[in-house]
């Protein structure tokens, strides 16, 4: 579906990395995990005028949050996304997407960087933290800079790991892959090369496919 929201707030939270609150339309429901078509109103761009982004908040929040890496020199969507003010709006086309928790089981979550939005939403929602397993996160940055941080650590029955590098991720994946075998499920959130390899880890350490899901996040 189609909705109008407003900007409510934005904030540079650290390195590039920033988080967009936008206002929650009446009657929006969807599933932790899944992700939206941001489009902008009104901007003159020359590639494309919307982004796909994960949304970063869970059911219960009152808003619609995103979070995104802006370089120095960003592209024009995220320069004009960056500029907009307080209460303006934009064009959310959502949800979208099968990247969801399956509650009765087990989970490793898997984050490369800006790939923890929709692991964030997984693991604040209800569903997560009401049920009887104790869940893991492999969390790799490469610049040791690990958005969310703070309110993920507060968390119970979560084991957190931290990476900041290829190899030390790397060996979190086979060690957790030989602990859990196919009694977890994998979530996979990253880039291309990142959703690939780690993909590829966890099937050589005899994981199923069928459990590991994943949320590709492409260059934009």
């Amino acid at each position: 579906m189609e909705y109008t929201i407003k900007l409510i707030s934005k904030e540079h939270i650290e390195n590039a990395y920033y988080v967009f609150d936008f206002e929650k339309p009446e009657g929006f429901i969807f599933i932790e995990g899944q992700f939206g078509k941001f489009e902008l109103f009104n901007k003159d761009i020359d590639d494309r005028n919307f982004r796909i982004f994960s949304i970063a908040s869970t059911c219960d929040e009152s808003i619609i949050r995103i979070s995104t890496r802006i370089i120095d020199v960003p592209s024009l969507y995220k320069k004009e996304l960056l500029s907009m003010e307080l209460g303006e709006e934009i064009k959310l086309s959502a949800p979208i997407g099968k990247f969801t928790l399956e509650v009765d089981s087990k989970a490793v979550f898997i984050a490369g960087g800006i790939g923890i939005t929709p692991i964030r939403s997984m693991l604040l929602s209800n569903k997560c933290r009401k049920h009887n397993y104790v869940d893991e996160l492999i969390y790799s940055e490469l610049e040791k800079c690990y958005p969310f941080k703070d309110e993920l650590e507060a968390l119970d029955k979560l084991n957190i790991s931290y990476a900041a590098d290829i190899e030390p991720t790397q060996k979190l994946i086979r060690d957790t892959a030989n602990k859990n075998k196919n009694e977890a499920f994998y979530y996979i959130s990253g880039s291309p090369g990142f959703v690939k390899g780690i993909s590829g880890i966890l099937r050589e350490n005899r994981v199923d496919s069928k459990r590991i899901k994943f949320d590709v996040f492409t260059g934009y």
